[in-house]
């Protein structure tokens, strides 16, 4: 015999009976009422975890989890332009939250709630964690709430959009195959134990999905309480390594840099003081300031040292020119397109205005200067879009 029954919220077939008769003459031993392991993780953590409903111009959900009683984590591209911000918990309750503190170097948000008592889940560590250890996510996927999906930790270290101006952490990469409205959520290990915080997923890639580290989360919750709204700062160049040095090979057009005089062929050699060697100095160096901020930038031109003061901006509000189409920042995208030029690449593509771009060649976009410096090699490439709700993908030929 077998029954169907509901378990708050979750339906799980169980199959009672000591055996069942194949048409082999073989028999298979089923035991009564096996529930899989994860049910006791799911239970131990669930109370602590909410959807996420955003209104905004483009309303959205996502998830989060609770890190106090009236505290909640979650994704900053989620929530950033949120007009108003309500999440729900696993037995369907709502409440109104606020956004408290943001930080666009880490895509981490912290949330207010008044008059609620969640339960915090335990922030874990992710250093030890082997590469095939088994995590679980939960989260919202295409409003789904409380969505539990299991897999294991692919890899470490996976850094996104290297030379653009997104999150620039060391995310974890997951086999966990997730949707839509995980963003936020949490990555639990087998105990129980926050590990991670969904962030993005490979638009190409099969269960291919990032978090970033409960270590960065724990060294930035003092951070996020205290307020700050942390943009990226954008500087505005491409840089190549050359020999022991790095040379500026391309400077965007009214950016920062251009408007400091800084060209190509430059030779970098220090930025506020910290050396520059490789352009990952360069990207650490940019990690620790915030749009708005003034640096010093030591370089070489014609064999003439040189000291250029240089005030960053915020990477977020960059509108971009590249490929014909340019594109102004969009909500928990890349950008959206607000004009097309004739005959250009985008045109000949089938861009149209009012596309909003996710993804270049499958890596998530956070901002306009994502997708330029995705784009700016002039090779062909797929973007991910949404033109009027629906998700399409668009080819992109290389440079003409």
């Amino acid at each position: 015999m077998s029954t169907v029954v509901e378990r708050g919220g979750w339906v799980v077939a169980t199959v009672v009976a000591a055996g069942l008769a194949l048409a082999g003459g073989y028999a298979v031993g089923v035991r009564q009422n096996t529930w899989p392991s994860y049910a006791s993780v799911f239970d131990q953590v669930k109370d602590g975890v909410v959807s996420v409903v955003v209104a905004a111009p483009t309303a959205r959900v996502g998830s989060g989890f609770a890190v106090s009683g009236d505290e909640l984590v979650t994704a900053r591209h989620l929530v950033m332009d949120a007009e108003a911000i309500t999440v729900r918990d696993v037995d369907g309750h709502a409440v109104d939250a606020t956004l408290v503190g943001a930080d666009a170097r880490t895509d981490l948000a912290l949330l207010k709630v008044e008059g609620a008592h969640l339960r915090p889940l335990v922030l874990g560590a992710s250093e030890p964690m082997p590469v095939g250890a088994t995590l679980i996510a939960i989260g919202s996927p295409y409003g789904l709430a409380h969505s539990l999906a299991v897999g294991v930790l692919a890899g470490r270290g996976r850094r996104l959009q290297e030379e653009g101006g997104g999150p620039r952490v060391d995310f974890l990469q997951l086999a966990i195959p997730l949707n839509p409205g995980n963003s936020g959520g949490p990555v639990i290990d087998e105990g129980g134990r926050v590990v991670g915080v969904l962030s993005g997923t490979h638009a190409q890639g099969q269960a291919i999905s990032f978090a970033v580290p409960v270590e960065i989360l724990s060294s930035s919750l003092p951070t996020l309480r205290s307020g700050a709204l942390l943009s990226r700062a954008f500087l505005g160049v491409r840089v190549e390594r050359d020999g022991d040095s790095v040379v500026v090979s391309q400077v965007v057009a009214s950016s920062p840099a251009d408007r400091a005089g800084i060209r190509p062929g430059d030779r970098l050699s220090a930025f506020d003081d910290v050396p520059i060697a490789t352009p990952a100095d360069l990207t650490r160096a940019l990690d620790a300031l915030a749009g708005g901020s003034r640096a010093t930038m030591r370089l070489l031109r014609d064999g003439q040292l040189q000291l250029v003061d240089v005030q960053l901006a915020d990477w977020a509000e960059q509108s971009v020119v590249i490929g014909g189409m340019t594109l102004r920042p969009a909500p928990g995208a890349g950008g959206e397109v607000v004009a097309v030029r004739p005959r250009s690449r985008a045109e000949v593509a089938g861009i149209e205005v009012g596309d909003v771009v996710r993804s270049v060649d499958g890596a998530p976009a956070r901002a306009p200067a994502d997708i330029r410096d995705a784009l700016a090699s002039g090779e062909p490439a797929q973007l991910d879009v949404v033109r009027d709700g629906a998700p399409v993908s668009v080819q992109l030929a290389g440079s003409f």
